[in-house]
């Protein structure tokens, strides 16, 4: 895995981030500090770009503007929506200005067979600019650069990942606690796994990883690398949202977990 020297097409991290910000407005940890210090620690909401031919997102949270622009990425194709929560589709009420102004074809919005009457009613204001393709676990989409598997999620009633051969063959699962049987049962032929890891420890029940859950969850799958993203870099315990791993300990992780990564905001991967 190639993160340095992209080739023709890439995977991009547009964000690595949980549902907020690092850092955190409202919280005053040494992990917020430390990224107020350094901002290359910040993170935003999780999002990545596959870049090849067209581009192709998998979610659109609130910060999909200033991800876009940080990473000179001037055009949208496909956006795939894993599941109606505010950070992973926030930033969809601001594709239609672009998609008018440059003129391109309308965009093809893959989301959740459930979750189209929500678009329609909330982002009617759109009709002209997208095309909407209802999915379901099992279906199989053929994109130029890539042939996409959608597979169901723990997270919500209608959330969803995806499979996705391009080159590489890897999984999106983001949100996700454990993901149903017959999700793990595709895990054990992919070249990456790509996973929610929200909590760095938690003393009661999110559907979400924590970070060791999601790396024992990784080594039981057969996936060769890991790349954790949605990191919220802090715990959950006691009823009291507190600091979590350090920089230095995330790399100390990564040491002993040989294939392991903790996603940034910026990551490539070649593909």
């Amino acid at each position: 895995m190639d993160v340095e020297n992209p080739r023709n097409k890439e995977i991009i991290f547009l964000g690595s981030g949980g549902p907020f910000t690092l850092p955190q407005f409202f919280c005053n940890c040494r992990i917020c500090n430390a990224a107020r210090e350094n901002p290359s620690l910040n993170r935003t909401r999780a999002s990545i770009a596959i870049v090849g031919d067209e581009v192709t997102l998998i979610d659109a949270g609130p910060d999909m503007e200033m991800q876009l622009e940080r990473e000179g990425i001037d055009k949208i194709d496909n956006i795939f929506i894993t599941h109606w929560h505010y950070d992973h589709i926030a930033g969809l009420g601001s594709i239609g200005y672009p998609q008018a102004i440059c003129g391109w074809n309308p965009i093809d919005v893959y989301l959740p067979e459930s979750l189209v009457i929500h678009f329609t009613q909330v982002l009617s204001f759109l009709d002209d600019h997208v095309r909407l393709h209802p999915i379901s676990p099992g279906a199989v989409i053929n994109l130029p650069d890539a042939n996409w598997e959608v597979v169901k999620t723990n997270h919500t009633e209608e959330s969803v990942g995806f499979l996705i051969e391009s080159g590489v063959r890897f999984a999106y699962l983001v949100d996700t606690a454990l993901p149903p049987d017959e999700t793990t049962k595709k895990m054990s032929n992919i070249d990456l796994l790509i996973l929610d890891a929200m909590f760095d420890s938690i003393d009661t029940k999110w559907r979400h990883f924590t970070v060791y859950d999601a790396i024992e969850y990784w080594k039981s799958s057969g996936a060769k690398e890991c790349i954790l993203t949605h990191l919220s870099c802090h715990r959950w315990e006691d009823r009291k949202w507190i600091a979590g791993y350090t920089s230095d300990e995330r790399t100390n992780i990564e040491r002993e977990n040989p294939g392991l990564s903790f996603a940034y905001d910026g990551m490539r991967v070649s593909l």
